[in-house]
């Protein structure tokens, strides 16, 4: 399966994310060892991060994956 790194803005915590779905809007996530998707946003194609909030945290990760 791919990953992707995710950053949680609100305490800069790193981790990686296994990537569930991804196109050039929408990035669908879910942390190792969980099954709780996450989806992340971009608000236009071209924008670098895609965004997205859960359980009160903010989530950014430029979507690239990590082989």
């Amino acid at each position: 399966m791919q990953t992707v790194e995710i950053i949680c803005t609100n305490n800069n915590q790193k981790a990686v994310a296994d990537v569930l779905r991804k196109n050039d809007k929408i990035l669908e996530v879910a942390f190792k060892g969980t099954v709780v998707p996450i989806k992340l946003f971009k608000k236009t194609p071209t924008d670098e991060m895609y965004v997205g909030r859960y359980a009160g945290l903010e989530f950014i990760s430029s979507g690239f994956l990590n082989l």
